[in-house]
Order: C-alpha cells, then structure tokens, then sequence
C-alpha cells in the first residue's frame, strides 16, 4: 500500500516564503511504492552536512545586528529561502528553456525537470557554504589577502567566499549532490530526475561562481540560467532584501511574482518582457533602500571601523595565517560563534599580550589593543562618531570627486573618510535581456534608466 504524499518531503515555515519544501530520503521500498526513483540521499541529508550546520552560526547581517536588535537570523535561513526561490524560477522558466533549447544547443538532450529544479535549488542553498565569519567582512579582511585557486577559465584574482564555496561543493559536499534523484513533490512524472540522470557537483559549481564563469563544456540549459545566481536580479537579492528588511523591521514593497512571471529564455538569454521592467525597478529601488538604512547605517559602518582594526589580527589568532583553501578541514570550524566566544575572552583579559609583544599565528592571543577593540564592539560603544556626511546618486565616470573631497582627508587613528557605495543598477555584461512588446530588444541601461548606476553615502568619522 503507497503511503501518503508527505512521507517524502518535509514542511518548513518560513516568514517570507510562508512553507518551504525539503525532501527526506525514502527506503527502497518506499520509493518503489511513491514511483520515485531509487536513491541514496535527499536534501536533507545535504542540510545535515557540518557545512550547512555551520551556517547556522554565521549572521546573516554582520555589524548590523548591533544597530538592529531583531536582525538576528543566519546564513543558514537565508540559503533556504534561496534554494525555495531558486526552485522557483526554474518551474517557471522550464517551458521557455525547453522551447529554445534545440535552437540554441541543437543535440544536446533535454533535461527533465526534476533536474533543472533541483541543481537551481542546490545551488541557492549552497551558494553562500563557503562564508567566514562576518561574511563579506571576511571577504574583505582575510580572504582578499590570498590568491583564489588556478583555474583556466579566468585569470588570477583574490580569494573569495564564492571560491571556497566552490571547493567545499566540489570537494566536500560532491557525493551527496550526486546521489540526488529529484525535486521537491508528489508527482513523480514532474518532480523525479529522467533514467540516468544525476546532478554533476560542477554544474552547481559553476552556478555559484563569482565572477561568473564562462565555460562551453557546461550544458547549455545550466548557462542558460546562471544569471539567476550572478544577473541583474538574483534569486540570492531576491531573498535577502526581503529577509533583511522583514527581520530589521525596514518597509519595503516587492512584487517578486510579476518579475517571476514576465521572465522567460528566449534566443537571447534569460529575458524579461517589458511589462515587468516596474516590478524589476521597484526591487532595486528596494534594494538600494535597504543599503542606505541598512547596510550604511552610520552606527553600523562606525562599528566596521572598529572591526577594520582587529579583525584579522583576531582570525590569525584563531585560526592561524593560511588560506582556508588550503585548510577545509579546519575552516568548517571557524564560525561567529568561536570568534565571539574567543572575543569575550580577551575583552575580559585573557589570553592578551602586552602591545608590542609578538603572537604567534593560531595561539589564540591577541594584544592589549586588539583585545579593547573588540571590548567596545561587544559591548557596542563605536570608537568613531561621524561629524559630516554627503550622498549622491551617479553614473559610471561621473563619480561626485568635488563632493567628496568636501568631507576632507583622512588621519590616520583619528579621521577616517567612509565611502560606502552600491551598485544600483547592476546591469552586468548581458546577462539580461529586455524584450518589448513588440519583439524588440530594449537596452537595459535604457529600461532602467530611472534608477541611477551608483549610489553613495560618505562621511567623516572622527576617533572618539
């Protein structure tokens, strides 16, 4: 006797996304029994991994949680509401994909859509595995200092979360991604991966990359839709501007669904039909919104002056001087939780040199100044008080060099100038088509000529 619909997949309530789907592995039997494909792993067991678990204790916000006292959710319920989106989109999408396909890669087999949606849900779930703690901020600090490992489809570049992601799906998570055999659901003609078929842990790879990628091996449907990880809208932006501004109590308006709906794959790529350009213009408008509240806040960019100061100082101590690219095994236990518990240890005094005494790399000692720095970001007492600000609103080679050189120059340990900047109109290389309505392609730059490229908030901080 088949049982219920439910025994393969688990409910999760969401606040932004009301339910999200997970599925759980059946037994042989039970699969059988569903009509779906025998397998050796589902996505919870994905979730269950260390990596994913980590993400628990990575903020989803950084400094900001000091300014915004709910702000408290992770990484990890990001990356669901993510995989949940980027399920999404796939469905939605997969009758253009499949209607262009043959023109566009003539021969190459069609992908059921079991696959599609699930290699877009893992994806989204992934494609933040590889954060550090304070996310960016990491990036910033510690990672930018090491070159990303080789790879021949780009040149060299920084070390960042997107390459350590890459690695741990490749290296770390590549077994489970394989031994996946479908999406979320109860009918198994849709929602169960084709005879054959399975998800290469590359394909997922290269989704996430940033810069993206540009790799001809790759099936054409998976380059077909890796703007959605690294285009103009991404089911990444789409999430979080959503869940930062529900959980920093911000007011934003997002008519997701519009843009979702008049989004399609034509020859051209991943393209948007004209009547969604209002929805898509009210998403940046939201997003920059969420910048200038947010993420610039005065308090909050104080605070990550401070933070500049005894950050790195604080991982070395933690975690030594080498590249986590090197050391998987141990950066899955370098997460907020071990650096702020180390934190309040030197903010009490322990574990703290004399300034000018030499630590040595992963001791777990910092000096007497790195240990008060990190006193007053426990404790949020900002060691900077911003006394002159400027925005401006700016396209490319028109930046506001008068304006900001109004706020005067910087002193080392007593005047720091802030430059915070956001890209408003992401525009990228062509990685969104706009089509009007009477077939034509639009420009982008002109279907958003409303929101400005650049927008900026500088300000002067003086040492307090």
């Amino acid at each position: 006797m088949a049982r219920h619909p439910f025994a393969a997949v688990n409910l999760i309530s969401d606040p932004i996304h009301g339910y999200l789907e997970l599925t759980k592995r059946l037994a042989r039997d039970e699969s059988a029994a569903a009509g779906l494909p025998d397998e050796d792993a589902a996505e919870d067991d994905l979730l269950d991994t260390a990596w994913l678990q980590r993400l628990r204790r990575i903020s989803q916000l950084q400094s900001a949680r000091w300014v915004f006292p709910t702000a408290e959710h992770s990484r990890f319920t990001h990356g669901l509401g993510v995989m949940h989106e980027a399920g999404l989109w796939a469905r939605t999408l997969l009758p253009s994909l499949r209607t262009s396909l043959p023109s566009l890669a003539p021969g190459e087999p069609l992908p059921s859509e079991g696959l599609v949606v699930e290699t877009l849900r893992v994806a989204g779930l992934l494609h933040d595995v590889g954060h550090g703690p304070f996310a960016h901020f990491f990036d910033d600090k510690v990672l930018a200092a090491f070159s990303a490992p080789e790879d021949a489809r780009r040149g060299r570049k920084s070390l960042s979360h997107e390459d350590l992601s890459q690695l741990i799906i490749e290296r770390e998570l590549g077994g489970v991604i394989a031994a996946l055999r479908r999406a979320p659901g109860a009918t198994p003609e849709r929602d169960a991966f084709a005879t054959g078929e399975s998800i290469d842990p590359r394909w997922v790879s290269f989704l996430v990359s940033k810069p993206p990628l540009a790799d001809p091996t790759m099936p054409a449907w998976v380059r077909l839709l890796q703007p959605l990880l690294s285009g103009v809208f991404t089911v990444d932006n789409l999430d979080y501007v959503r869940r930062d501004a529900f959980f920093t109590g911000v007011r934003v308006g997002i008519d997701v669904e519009r843009l979702r709906r008049y989004a399609f794959i034509s020859e051209r790529g991943l393209t948007l039909y004209e009547p969604g350009i209002a929805a898509l213009e009210g998403f940046l408008g939201a997003r920059l919104l969420l910048h200038q509240a947010v993420y610039f806040h005065r308090t909050v960019r104080a605070i990550d002056l401070d933070l500049g100061e005894v950050f790195r100082p604080a991982i070395e101590a933690l975690f030594g001087d080498d590249s986590p690219a090197a050391r998987l095994s141990d950066y899955v236990d370098l997460d907020e939780y071990a650096l702020l518990h180390q934190a309040a240890r030197w903010a009490r005094g322990e574990d703290v040199v004399p300034n000018g005494t030499t630590t040595s790399a992963g001791d777990g000692k910092v000096t007497r100044a790195v240990a008060d720095g990190w006193r007053g970001i426990l404790l949020r007492r900002p060691g900077w008080r911003a006394e002159a600000e400027m925005r401006a609103s700016y396209e490319t080679g028109a930046e506001p060099d008068v304006e900001i050189a109004r706020l005067g120059a910087a002193a080392a340990g007593h005047v720091a100038i802030d430059l915070a900047v956001v890209d408003a109109r992401p525009i990228g290389d062509g990685r969104l088509a706009v089509e009007g309505r009477d077939g034509s392609a639009i420009p982008i730059e002109q279907a958003l000529e409303r929101v400005p490229a650049f927008a900026l908030i500088g300000r002067r901080y003086r040492r307090i």
